[in-house]
């Protein structure tokens, strides 16, 4: 008489240490998929605040102005060339250069650093090809806070002037602005003669967030496979 086979026993030690590990991994994988959604809400703000047209500067209030970040501003005002600094490790096309900071004195009253975009280091600047506009100027740039973009880049030296990211109030300070506002502008494309040459916004950011959850689902799945193969194959033994 076949008596049939004998229930499948769960290892209890296995059992005890899979279930929370399958909990945790589909937990962070969920945890994932929220940060995805944050991610595409947080980059579809970006691009619609980027296509939005330009505001004159003093639309924006002294309390809040972070909000503003992206948004494409309009000034006028006077360049103070003898002020300007430099932001180091910056490349374009491949090249490696630096990035113009120049404080613009508005006509409004105060100033505000404006990043004029990319030229070559000094020691390859050729005599007269940097553009230096005199008299009031009318400029349209996009609001940035500054900061670091990544954790890779090294602290600013503002005792030895060397910048290697925007702090608008560290450069201000260190060019003896003490009226700056406290944020930047970076310059629009400016066309190609001469330099500095602007429009060197970069916004993008990484999006891997779904790839981050495929992962740790696949390894939730992986575990579970781990786990009744582990106790079949006990079974049939």
């Amino acid at each position: 008489m076949n008596a049939g086979r004998a229930p499948v026993r769960l290892n209890f030690w296995m059992t005890v240490c899979a279930l929370p590990a399958l909990m945790i991994l589909i937990g962070l994988g969920v945890w994932q998929l929220q940060r995805l959604d944050w991610k595409e809400a947080l980059l579809a703000e970006r691009a619609a605040r980027l296509a939005a047209p330009p505001i004159s500067l003093s639309a924006v209030p002294a309390d809040g102005w972070r909000d503003y970040e992206l948004r494409r501003v309009a000034v006028r005002g006077r360049y103070l060339f003898d002020k300007s600094l430099e932001i180091q490790s910056r490349t374009w096309r491949g090249r490696p250069g630096v990035h113009i900071v120049t404080p613009l004195a508005l006509e409004a009253g105060g100033t505000i650093l404006v990043d004029r975009g990319w030229a070559p280091p000094p020691d390859m600047r050729r005599p007269g090809e940097m553009r230096r506009p005199e008299g009031v100027v009318s400029l349209e740039g996009v609001l940035r806070t500054g900061g670091k973009t990544s954790a890779w880049v090294p602290d600013n030296e503002p005792a030895r002037g060397i910048w290697f990211f925007a702090d608008p109030a560290a450069m201000a300070a260190a060019a003896g602005l003490p009226n700056a506002k406290p944020y930047l502008i970076e310059a629009a494309f400016g066309g190609e003669e001469g330099y500095p040459h602007g429009g060197r916004t970069r916004t993008e950011t990484p999006n891997n967030h779904l790839q981050y959850a495929l992962t740790w689902f696949g390894l939730a799945a992986a575990l579970v496979a781990i786990y009744v193969l582990y106790h079949v194959r006990r079974r049939g033994g």
